[in-house]
């Protein structure tokens, strides 16, 4: 197996889902319920937030960035020398030592970016393996996968590419019977209802920015109750999100997602979400499922060639249809779904935080 996130034991499930070898099935990955960490708070140290500040006030030629470790239940800060692994002990994490500071891997990052468009692959840094990897979907010729690793070589250890099963898609489109929402054109999934800052009584659906970016404006339900209309839709730079107006006094806009079963789960605040956390998604094909969220800030293009930027990645399996679903832990609203690879069971998250600061909105 390619070398990936960690190898301290209890990271052996994110290991297997988001290297170059797939360990388990998708039925396996897709019926794991792990229990959510609200909050991301930990027992044995500072918060995920307070760790994250810690890192940023280091800055990233002294640190590559904050993973949580699942066997200590502590958040780890990567660090590159004794001096800043002294600040960050001190401070009540765990320091680890790497080779590369995040300015480096970032840079390599960047490279790829202005560089390559290459439909079926998804790159970024991958912060407990201290490297920026590119992943290759099945798609990826045997021509374009030479080109990224020459590309990569002169970086050395800092920089790999692998091979991966499926085909990475954005997973709208799908019109089948459940709880979904449409617009004559394409069926997604809800994702978050939120309303204006400056005006509580305006309310909102956040969703996929390709489900609203169609030519159809006028959104319904599963049984066909009219529920808004388009407002706006962001997939310029790299974005995937957009706004639907909540628009039927008839019908009442929950501030809650679909979780295990069912039930009903509250949304009460927005947050970044945190490597090897865990956290849960919910969509009208796929359901209520758990997963882990191994990668951040990731670029992806998809097999259409849409590239988006800045996606969280976990191993939770989705399918067509489950576009602008939620991803959350707890009450706290983290992400919208854009795509997938089905095959190797990983599904892209576009951060909910960047698409509420666009509107000008909040979750309730």
């Amino acid at each position: 197996m390619h070398k990936n996130f960690s190898s301290a034991a209890k990271t052996l499930l994110a290991v297997s889902l988001f290297g170059g070898t797939l360990a388990a099935t998708p039925a396996q990955a897709g019926t794991q319920t792990p229990a959510p960490q609200q909050n991301v708070q930990v027992a044995g140290g500072p918060s995920g937030d307070a760790t994250q500040r810690l890192a940023d006030r280091l800055g990233t030629s002294h640190t590559a960035g904050v993973y949580l470790d699942p066997d200590q239940d502590r958040f780890v800060v990567t660090v590159t020398d004794a001096v800043t692994a002294a600040e960050v002990a001190d401070a009540g994490a765990i320091p680890r030592e790497v080779t590369y500071d995040g300015a480096h891997l970032d840079a390599i990052k960047e490279q790829l970016d202005a560089t390559f468009s290459t439909p079926g692959t998804m790159w970024g840094v991958d912060v407990p393996a201290n490297q920026v990897v590119v992943r290759a979907d099945s798609t990826v010729s045997d021509d374009d996968f030479a080109a990224l690793r020459n590309f990569l070589a002169p970086y050395g250890d800092a920089a790999h590419v692998i091979r991966i099963d499926g085909t990475t898609e954005r997973t709208s489109s799908a019109i089948n019977g459940g709880d979904y929402i449409e617009n004559g054109i394409v069926s997604c999934s809800y994702g978050f209802t939120v309303r204006k800052k400056s005006d509580p009584d305006y309310k909102a659906i956040l969703t996929a920015g390709h489900c609203t970016n169609t030519s159809g404006t006028d959104w319904r339900k599963s049984d066909g109750t009219y529920i808004g209309y388009t407002t706006g839709h962001n997939v310029a730079n790299g974005n995937d999100f957009g706004l639907i107006r909540a628009y039927n006094s008839s019908v009442t806009y929950y501030g809650n997602v679909e979780a295990d079963g069912g039930v009903s789960q509250d949304i009460t605040y927005s947050r970044d979400s945190r490597v090897y956390e865990t956290a849960c998604a919910s969509g009208y094909r796929s359901k209520f499922s758990c997963g882990i969220v191994g990668l951040k800030n990731q670029t992806i293009t998809y097999n259409d060639g849409m590239k988006v930027t800045g996606m969280d990645v976990a191993n939770i399996c989705r399918d067509h249809g489950d576009s602008g679903g939620p991803l959350f832990d707890g009450d706290a609203a983290l992400g919208l779904q854009s795509g997938a690879n089905f095959s190797a069971c990983y599904s892209y998250y576009q951060p909910v935080n960047e698409a509420l600061a666009w509107y000008g909105m909040e979750v309730f």
